[in-house]
């Protein structure tokens, strides 16, 4: 009995030394996972505070190079909105007829930009004397004439404000046409040079191809989509033009196409909103940009040929291109240069728009799905049409004698 009553004494304290043993382990457990829990939560926190910090100065430094991005190229950004939306960005108001006639007590038709021909007597005073003739056509560069009075003072402050435009001014009335433009000849040493918009982007490398591979005659295309001469300030083509022409003398051909990108309003300098399209300001200023590159051309002994805008599918846009061909037509008659019409070789007319022309095989697809730009078979047409205006002269050997 003795023995069985130590053996069982024996159990008992085994067990309580065990039950103490696993709790001390439980308590040091749980201590340890109190503490690795703790350790977590303040690195979470840690990592969180780092990660605000971050975010913060990614904020920071983002928001810095936004603020100096617009600084640089806020120009840029008013330009796009210009030619995007065909108003200014921070006024959208336009000029109309009557706006001009509440602000002036004099007739509409003596303020406008030659509204009236200019004719130059011996007595006139005369500040420029850089004035030449283009076959009975005068051209007077800047700064125009202004006749003054005997205080000296100009008769017209309004007028005067109009003529500061910086593009050449020439006479609004319409000369007849003395004869036809002389025929476009070209030989293997002069350049044909390609300027327009997106029209032109298309045409202009196949007969590129073609001068070259037919005549060896070199080409010069610096047509850019989204231009043409409502906005200089966004891309300048009397300028553009009027450098490249200097810059190179073999260039004797210019072939422009331009047109769907210009019949909005637009600034005039002088004005505080933009001149309606189509109203008598808005139809000199443009008159005058077109003046400015025949003058361009005339000025280096390079003939013009101008692609007429050819029918488009929104009602707006082709009568905005039935207005402006009628002005591009008159102004290269006063100078006898060569404008080609298209809508013939692409089968519509300005009544009745179509995509396709017939042929033999049946209808052909001549203009792409936007009304406006034309396929590849389209492009080639006008590229035939411009290559059927000139004439090849092969250069004589010198040492053929």
């Amino acid at each position: 009995m003795t023995y069985k009553k130590t053996f069982s004494k024996n159990r008992r304290n085994r067990s309580r030394k065990n039950g103490q043993q696993n709790r001390v382990l439980k308590n040091n457990t749980s201590n340890n996972n109190k503490r690795t829990k703790n350790n977590f939560k303040k690195s979470d926190c840690l990592l969180n505070n780092h990660d605000t910090l971050s975010a913060k100065k990614i904020f920071f430094l983002l928001f810095i190079t936004g603020i100096a991005l617009i600084a640089i190229y806020h120009r840029s950004i008013l330009i796009y909105w210009q030619q995007t939306y065909h108003s200014d960005l921070f006024n959208s108001g336009g000029v109309t007829q009557d706006f001009i006639k509440e602000d002036s007590d004099e007739a509409i038709d003596e303020i406008l930009l030659g509204s009236q021909a200019t004719i130059i007597d011996h007595d006139d005073n005369v500040e420029d004397t850089n004035i030449h003739l283009i076959k009975d056509i005068l051209i007077i560069p800047q700064p125009d004439i202004v006749k003054k009075n005997q205080t000296n003072k100009p008769e017209n402050n309004q007028a005067s404000l109009l003529t500061d435009l910086g593009t050449p001014k020439i006479p609004k009335h319409d000369i007849p046409l003395i004869h036809e433009p002389l025929p476009i000849v070209l030989t293997e040493n002069d350049k044909v040079f390609f300027a327009g918009d997106s029209l032109m982007q298309g045409v202009a490398p196949y007969v590129k191809k073609m001068l070259f591979k037919q005549y060896k005659i070199e080409s010069i295309d610096l047509s850019k989509q989204s231009t043409g001469l409502a906005y200089p300030k966004a891309f300048n083509w009397p300028k553009t033009i009027s450098d490249n022409l200097i810059t190179d003398p073999s260039i004797k051909l210019l072939v422009v196409f331009l047109g769907p990108n210009d019949p909005w309003d637009f600034p005039v300098k002088g004005y505080p909103k933009y001149v309606k399209f189509k109203s008598p300001i808005w139809e000199e200023e443009y008159r005058l940009r077109i003046a400015a590159i025949l003058n361009s051309a005339y000025e280096h002994d390079v003939q013009v040929l101008w692609l007429a805008a050819p029918c488009m599918r929104k009602p707006k846009l082709n009568d905005g291109m039935v207005y402006l061909n009628m002005l591009y037509q008159s102004e290269i008659e006063k100078v006898q240069q060569h404008f080609l019409t298209t809508n013939q070789l692409l089968g519509c007319t300005y009544e009745n728009f179509t995509s396709f022309v017939e042929s033999d095989k049946g209808k052909i697809k001549v203009r792409v799905d936007d009304g406006v730009h034309f396929t590849s078979t389209g492009q080639k047409i006008l590229a035939t049409a411009i290559m059927e205006k000139i004439i090849f002269k092969q250069l004589e050997d010198n040492d053929s004698d």
